[in-house]
């Protein structure tokens, strides 16, 4: 998933507010600027980057931006559970699901 970030418009160094972990967004931010073309390559017909002199978009990059694309999307959807904290995008952790499986008494060691 893309972010809405460009090189005009790049992410901030602090997370927005409503990120799920923001500590990790600085890191994906940091490593999201360190692979942009150098700012004489900008305007080029065929960039490179200034970090790993790929091509750019180079692959990281591409990790980086659709990471921080899934960061900013997971923090603007509303949580259909009613906004209990969630460890993965489709389903419960496993403590939300152990912590069911105690109150049903259907839990095993």
């Amino acid at each position: 998933m893309r972010s809405p970030y460009t090189l005009d418009n790049p992410p901030p160094d602090e997370p927005p507010s409503d990120v799920l972990v923001p500590s990790l967004w600085r890191v994906q931010a940091r490593w999201w600027k360190r692979h942009t073309p150098a700012l004489d390559q900008q305007g080029a017909k065929h960039p490179v980057c200034r970090h790993c002199s790929q091509a750019w978009p180079c692959h990281s990059w591409a990790c980086w931006d659709g990471q921080l694309g899934q960061a900013v999307h997971q923090a603007q959807t509303p949580e259909p559970d009613g906004g209990e904290a969630r460890i993965g995008a489709s389903s419960p952790s496993r403590a939300v699901a152990f912590r069911g499986a105690l109150a049903a008494g259907t839990a095993t060691t």
